[in-house]
């Protein structure tokens, strides 16, 4: 119905803003130019892995003169070795995500509100828990309890603010950057 959010949606797309705005905050971090690089090259071929595997499940290829993930992560990993940056590594989400947490004054509760997002997004039980208050508790003849629990909206409030708090760092750190140029 029009005016309504049904209580799982703002938690998945909170995480992907949390976690995009932490990545861009992260790629910006690096101190120095090369830790940049490693990190932004580090990215790309986690990317071209995640291709390689999707063209692999597939059968995909791509057409005309493209080029498949696996070729794309050898220039990726050709690029890297031309500059001297150490063996490429593979950024996870939570790693980046706490990596990238102090610059914007967060603390490690950020990734435990990204689990509880990250928990909604693939459809867990658990972060429903953590997010709930319990409304009734019904008792059954046979002896089974049935728990009625309501998502609390207010729960994710301190989500928002981290992706606030995450994005403000961010923008703050471009701007920076692109005036220094």
């Amino acid at each position: 119905m029009a005016g309504e959010v049904d209580p799982i949606s703002p938690w998945s797309l909170l995480r992907g803003a949390l976690e995009n705005s932490a990545t861009g905050l992260w790629l910006l971090d690096g101190v120095g130019r090369d830790e940049r690089r490693h990190r932004a090259l580090s990215l790309w071929d986690e990317d071209m892995r995640n291709r390689h595997q999707h063209e692999e499940d597939t059968g995909h290829q791509p057409s005309g003169a493209g080029k498949t993930g696996a070729e794309r992560r050898a220039e990726i990993k050709d690029i890297a070795d031309r500059l001297g940056l150490p063996p490429l590594t593979r950024p996870g989400t939570l790693q980046i995500l706490l990596a990238a947490a102090p610059s914007a004054g967060l603390t490690v509760k950020v990734g435990a509100v990204w689990r509880a997002a990250s928990g909604f997004a693939h459809g867990r039980y658990s972060p429903t828990l953590r997010a709930s208050q319990p409304r009734a508790a019904l008792q059954a003849d046979n002896g089974i309890h049935t728990l009625a629990l309501v998502i609390d909206e207010y729960q994710h409030r301190s989500l928002a603010q981290y992706c606030h708090s995450m994005l403000r760092r961010l923008h703050e750190h471009y701007t920076a950057r692109a005036h220094a140029h």
